[in-house]
């Protein structure tokens, strides 16, 4: 589990100083904070991101920097235990949080009171952050899903492995080339295509490494919330709520194409263990805005921006009803289907023709695509 927050800021007259730690008893080394620093300027100074590991202490640092050129160089650094990696937690959840801590960082300013109470809320932040964190070593297959199509790297893994199975010192070796920066551990980023069951991973005889077999697919779209739509139209809530969310909905998907763009957006709202809960929430009835059940930890949960999110990012909607009381809709839900590569045959039958993969390694993707074949259909019977 991540050990917490370290924030620091570099100034002209002191050099980097610690702006606040989170929790407070975690114990900051600051030149172990140096360390990440140099790691960070080492080349142009520019804003991103490190991963430094630290000896000493025993532990990973993941750490976004805003860059030398920003008004304040801030450097927010996560603190992991040793074998964590920043990909176990998915890059949207890491890019939100940094995003966050630097909105709160950018509203300090000369007032002693003002800055008080800014850092008061960033520390309750700071504590639900690490509860997101933890949460998200429990997501469920949709999720994990939706983890690798928002993730640059585990989009072009699928890219890859759509194509023909890849020893993990190819996959590696192709990832790097593409994406054109070092992947320092793989077995992370394909840590949820094996647990959702996208690929088996295997030995070949006679090859001293493992390979990885696509073994199923998937695709990530909006859908009709159906269970509110069968609702809406026996006049649930009330007439004029479901006569207007029936319109919305209708509105909606009356011009809706899926795209890459707009799966990216459904995909991160997935991934988000607070937005997902909302999700689920919201899927069963719609809500009257001042009365959305709240989870056990609501104190430190920024509802209404969540929901605002949500809202832009039309997965809700609000509409008023006759009496002028504002209630929350699912306007649309996210749906995530699995299905059986048919065109792995075909490529492999292709690869043996031009000799591109040795047969013990079509053999072997054959069989796991036999045995995968038939789960499929089992479930489609059931």
């Amino acid at each position: 589990m991540p050990r917490g927050f370290v924030v620091t800021k570099w100034t002209d007259t002191d050099g980097l100083i610690v702006q606040l730690n989170y929790p407070e008893e975690l114990k900051v080394d600051l030149d172990d904070m140096m360390r990440v620093f140099y790691a960070h300027i080492t080349g142009a100074a520019e804003a991103g991101n490190v991963l430094v590991r630290l000896e000493k202490v025993q532990s990973n640092v993941a750490s976004y920097f805003t860059g030398m050129d920003s008004p304040t160089p801030f450097m927010i650094n996560l603190i992991l235990e040793l074998g964590e990696d920043p990909d176990m937690f998915g890059e949207a959840v890491i890019k939100d949080i940094n995003s966050s801590i630097l909105n709160y960082l950018q509203q300090l300013g000369t007032s002693i009171s003002a800055n008080y109470e800014v850092v008061k809320k960033l520390k309750q932040y700071l504590k639900n952050a690490l509860f997101l964190l933890e949460r998200l070593k429990y997501l469920t297959k949709d999720q994990l899903l939706a983890q690798i199509f928002y993730s640059e790297k585990g989009r072009k893994i699928l890219q890859l492995l759509r194509d023909r199975a890849y020893s993990k010192k190819q996959l590696q070796a192709l990832l790097e080339e593409a994406l054109n920066k070092i992947i320092t551990n793989l077995d992370i980023t394909l840590d949820p295509f094996v647990k959702s069951g996208l690929v088996k991973q295997d030995w070949i005889e006679g090859i001293a490494e493992v390979f990885m077999f696509l073994v199923a697919d998937f695709t990530i779209f909006r859908s009709p919330a159906f269970h509110l739509i069968e609702n809406a139209k026996t006049s649930l809530p009330n007439a004029y709520l479901a006569e207007k969310y029936l319109e919305q909905v209708k509105k909606f998907f009356a011009t809706y194409t899926p795209t890459e763009d707009d799966n990216l957006v459904i995909a991160k709202n997935l991934t988000n263990p607070d937005k997902f809960d909302y999700l689920a929430l919201f899927r069963d009835r719609p809500y009257p805005l001042n009365k959305i059940p709240k989870g056990t930890d609501e104190g430190s949960l920024d509802v209404a921006h969540l929901l605002s999110v949500m809202e832009k990012d039309s997965i809700l909607t609000i509409i008023k009803d006759n009496k002028n009381v504002e209630w929350v809709f699912l306007l649309t839900d996210i749906a995530v289907r699995p299905f059986y590569p048919e065109y792995m045959l075909e490529n492999i039958r292709r690869d043996r023709e031009e000799n591109t993969i040795k047969k013990e390694t079509a053999i072997k993707h054959l069989d796991y695509l036999e045995k995968v074949y038939y789960d499929f259909h089992e479930k489609k019977e059931k």
